[in-house]
């Protein structure tokens, strides 16, 4: 016997189940549209504070129109049932495709978070932030798009408070260390979410869930050979320790729609996510001030210089100031040899048993043209395009149209140990149900 909620919803089938609620795919009787009807589960209906959260996404999806976002049709509260009627959309999450599908070509993977960008950008500017952007949240919509589902864990932008729930894959460095929280936390999910489209792999996932938090506070990816430089300068902006430097988002929008034409229209096999230190002054804006010429001394220059330390836009009299600290230097130089010369003379010792003074010299004070540069990434070939047909492509990362056996590790915790949360059972992921997820017989 089928169910049918208020006079109206025909429940067809359960196609994914949460913490919080069961989604239903359903048929409205009135328009004989499909639908998705999210309903609370009957034995949270007595705890307040998750019957309040529950009405207010439905309530913050109603203020929110947008096209990137699921719209909402309907709500129901009645003695026995509470749920939410939603937009039902047809297809795959990124997540999904990712676990069955790899990496989205580097263009299409542009485009489509720029279309996310976007959507949070508006989102923002209507008071709100999701706090819970992850493939599994996004819905892949038509050629480009995406569309944001699940706002179980919205919040008023001008909140300070993080929930106490998510995903641990995609925390934000500020809310791992316990600070305030800002709109900036869904700048860096973004930012996951695009190396993941790129690479088929989560950046963060793997052992106990405070692992996986200490490596958003110390560790950042490293590029991928195969990523695009301008394309991976916006990663790492996102992806920027301060929430500030994580750049507007309309701005980053606008830089992906630029790059999406010259970028590379094949998907590249399924990349593992490499870790590097974070350089913590990096993502934070320094204006060092240089001293005076009188109060540089020869191993502060000597310093400067070995560094390499680049001038400041604004730096030419800076420069002008070492130049002449460098050759006041040289000609105390000059006089020493010129003493040196004097007193010993032509009848001086045999010039064969004095030492080179330069060698000491050199391992003091670096020529300018021998300054140690900064370690850089490893070169790629440039112009390298990837296989043509990733299915011809041999070694473990091949892509094929039939996932592997282990090709859930593209979008499941790996190790034995694993606490995260994108990827395993929604049950046992508080506030990330799925609506729309694929329906089993798609």
């Amino acid at each position: 016997m089928q169910t049918v909620l208020a006079d109206r919803y025909v429940l067809e089938q359960e196609i994914a189940r949460g913490a919080v609620g069961v989604v239903w795919r359903a048929l409205d009787r009135v328009t004989g549209d499909r639908v998705a009807v999210k309903i609370l589960r009957p034995e949270l209906r007595g705890e307040t504070e998750i019957f309040e959260s529950f009405r207010a996404e439905a309530g913050i999806l109603r203020t929110i129109d947008l096209p990137g976002v699921v719209g909402v049709k309907d709500f129901i509260v009645t003695d026995t049932v509470c749920a939410v009627v939603l937009e039902f959309i047809e297809g795959l999450d990124l997540r999904e495709h990712l676990r069955l599908h790899g990496p989205l070509p580097a263009a299409e993977a542009a485009l489509r978070c720029a279309s996310a960008a976007e959507t949070l950008a508006a989102i923002h500017r209507a008071g709100y932030r999701h706090g819970d952007v992850k493939p599994g949240n996004l819905m892949l919509w038509g050629q480009e798009g995406v569309k944001f589902v699940d706002f179980g864990i919205a919040r008023a932008a001008a909140s300070k408070t993080a929930p106490s729930h998510g995903t641990p894959e995609y925390i934000a460095p500020e809310v791992a260390s316990g600070d305030s929280a800002s709109t900036g936390v869904d700048s860096y999910a973004l930012g996951l979410v695009l190396y993941e489209a790129l690479t088929g792999h989560s950046a963060y996932r793997g052992g106990s869930i405070t692992d996986v938090v200490e490596r958003h506070l110390t560790r950042i990816p490293v590029k991928p050979a195969a990523v695009d430089a301008d394309l991976w300068r916006l990663v790492e902006t996102l992806l920027a320790l301060d929430p500030t430097a994580r750049g507007d988002l309309d701005a980053v929008a606008a830089e992906l729609r630029r790059l999406a034409p010259r970028l590379s229209r094949q998907a590249t096999a399924p990349i593992e996510p490499e870790l590097r230190e974070r350089d913590a002054t990096a993502a934070f804006s320094y204006d060092p001030v240089t001293p005076h010429a009188p109060q540089l001394e020869q191993g502060a220059l000597g310093a400067l210089l070995a560094e390499g330390a680049p001038a400041e836009p604004e730096g030419r009299a800076r420069r002008g100031l070492l130049v002449l600290a460098a050759a006041g230097l040289v000609a105390v130089a000059a006089v020493a040899v010129w003493a040196v010369t004097a007193f010993t003379g032509p009848e001086g010792p045999n010039t064969d048993d004095v030492a080179d003074p330069s060698e000491e010299a050199v391992s003091s004070a670096p020529a300018g043209d021998e300054t140690t540069a900064p370690p850089t990434e490893p070169a790629t070939e440039e112009g390298t395009a990837p296989d043509d047909d990733p299915a011809t492509a041999e070694g473990p990362d091949a892509e094929s149209d039939t996932p592997a056996p282990d090709s859930d590790d593209m979008s499941e915790s790996e190790g034995d140990g694993d606490d995260s949360t994108e990827g395993t059972s929604d049950g046992d992921s508080p506030g990330s149900d799925l609506i729309g997820s694929p329906m089993p017989d798609n």
